[in-house]
This record gives structure tokens, C-alpha cells and sequence, in this order.
């Protein structure tokens, strides 16, 4: 009695798990970045002892994920235009095609 591998089927099975995995690997980044960031800004003392007491790759990684949420709140967050819910970033986009298209 043997037993038969579908190479194939298990290749297709195996893509996309890791894409899944990929994904969630960004959304967890994404996800932590804004909240080390928040937790940077509400309360950078308690933060500035954590960031002291991590390794050197620690505070790589610690600041690179503060930076990114740093983005993440400027584009994303609710104060990142002018009036509600207004974005700087689609107002400058719209600013430099608006002109081609008219």
C-alpha cells in the first residue's frame, strides 16, 4: 500500500497558505506599529524606559515599527486633514492630476 502525493495540488495548497501568512504577517506589523506609536505619544515616558531596556535589534525593530505608525497616523489617523475626515494627502493628489484633467 502506497500513498500518492498530488505534487500539484499541494503546490497550489502551499501558495496560498503562505500568501495567508504574508498577509497576516503585514496586517500584525501594521497593526502593532500604531499602537507602539500611540503608546509613544500617550505616554513617552513608560516608553522611553521599555525602549531602553530592549537589545539593540529590539530598538531597531521598535523604532521602525514607531515610524511607521507615525505614517500610518498621518494618513489614516483623524487628524490628518483639514474639516472631517479631509486628507492631505488625497487634497495634494487631486491638487496635481485635478490641473491635467481640466
Amino acid at each position: 500500500m502506497t500513498i500518492e502525493i498530488d505534487e500539484k495540488k499541494l503546490l497550489e495548497t502551499v501558495k496560498k497558505i503562505s500568501i495567508i501568512l504574508v498577509i497576516i504577517a503585514v496586517l500584525t506589523f501594521l497593526g502593532l506599529s500604531s499602537k507602539i506609536f500611540n503608546f509613544s505619544v500617550n505616554n513617552p515616558l513608560e516608553y522611553e524606559i521599555n525602549y531602553n531596556s530592549l537589545s539593540t535589534p529590539g530598538k531597531g525593530v521598535a523604532t521602525s515599527m514607531k515610524k511607521t505608525g507615525e505614517v500610518e497616523s498621518k494618513v489614516l489617523g483623524p487628524q490628518r486633514g483639514r474639516g472631517k475626515g479631509g486628507s492631505k494627502f488625497f487634497d495634494e493628489i487631486e491638487k496635481i492630476h485635478g490641473s491635467d484633467a481640466r
